[in-house]
């Protein structure tokens, strides 16, 4: 397991000896978000339009996209270590794919390597789905301001599951030599151009409801998935300094170039992943 990066896999016993020292020697925090806020924004309107759960549709959208940005905005403050573990998942602390050294079960997983580990390498899939079965009880109950809430979170942690740099121990480049490369992506890259690049994501197909037994399996193989992708987004940042100022307009050019198909596409997989979950836990067939 590594700390935030900083310490290659260790037996399960030596991580629960040394979990408390080292979550004092974590690297710098991961930035804000995982996409920027308008990009979470998105996603949870474009849920909001392909869901065919009637407490969460488009009547909702406005509410629910409010609170989609809550997890960075306000739960991040609040919270602090806590919230931020449920934004990420770094696989590769784990090994190498399938990162078969991770029990997908959250118990199994806690008993492998302990809590401290799992919160210093991340928590998303298992607070996420906790969250879509909170959904599917207050919708049961028909609690509609509750439901609301809840599934404008998890439509921020679905989005952060969809986003390569949370999925891997080098979140902000820095393992390569290319730090800051999280914020250009999220804020300089996508957000600052995200009429064109929703406009590609809106064009993914949508899914099948996920039920709430399935959440998390769901958000585990969008994570893989996730991590798939880190390899092209590093390749990509080098190729583009190549002649350019990193952060220049050209630099942004080539940038997008590269990776234009490949972000819009995971932004499409954010939405149509969250809006799976929501029908999931909606008991939409």
């Amino acid at each position: 397991m590594s700390a935030r990066g900083t310490r290659p896999a260790c037996a399960p016993a030596v991580v629960g000896m040394l979990a408390t020292a080292l979550l004092g020697m974590l690297a710098a925090p991961r930035p804000a978000a995982a996409w920027g806020l308008a990009a979470h924004r998105w996603i949870a309107l474009r849920a909001a339009a392909l869901t065919r759960c009637r407490e969460l549709g488009a009547g909702h959208a406005g509410e629910i996209a409010a609170h989609a940005l809550e997890p960075d905005s306000v739960l991040k403050a609040r919270l602090g270590a806590v919230e931020e573990a449920r934004h990420f998942l770094n696989l590769d602390a784990y090994g190498a794919p399938p990162f078969a050294a991770l029990p997908r079960d959250e118990a199994a997983a806690v008993l492998r390597y302990g809590r401290a580990a799992l919160e210093r390498e991340g928590v998303l899939p298992w607070y996420a789905g906790r969250l879509a079965r909170r959904l599917a009880d207050e919708i049961t109950r028909g609690d509609a301001a509750a439901a609301r809430l809840t599934a404008g979170y998890l439509a921020h942690y679905a989005g952060d599951a969809t986003m390569p740099l949370h999925a891997t121990v080098n979140y902000d480049g820095t393992r390569t030599h290319q730090r800051g490369l999280h914020r250009r992506i999220e804020a300089r890259l996508v957000d600052e151009r995200l009429a064109v690049y929703t406009a590609d994501a809106a064009r993914v197909r949508a899914g099948q409801p996920i039920p709430p037994a399935r959440a998390e399996a769901a958000l585990f193989a969008a994570l893989a998935a996730s991590f798939d992708a880190v390899a092209p987004v590093l390749a990509a940042d080098r190729a583009a300094r190549h002649g350019a100022r990193v952060g220049s307009p050209r630099y942004f050019r080539r940038l997008d170039a590269d990776l234009h198909a490949l972000l819009a596409a995971r932004l499409g997989a954010a939405a149509v992943l969250t809006a799976a979950l929501w029908d999931g836990a909606c008991g939409v067939q």
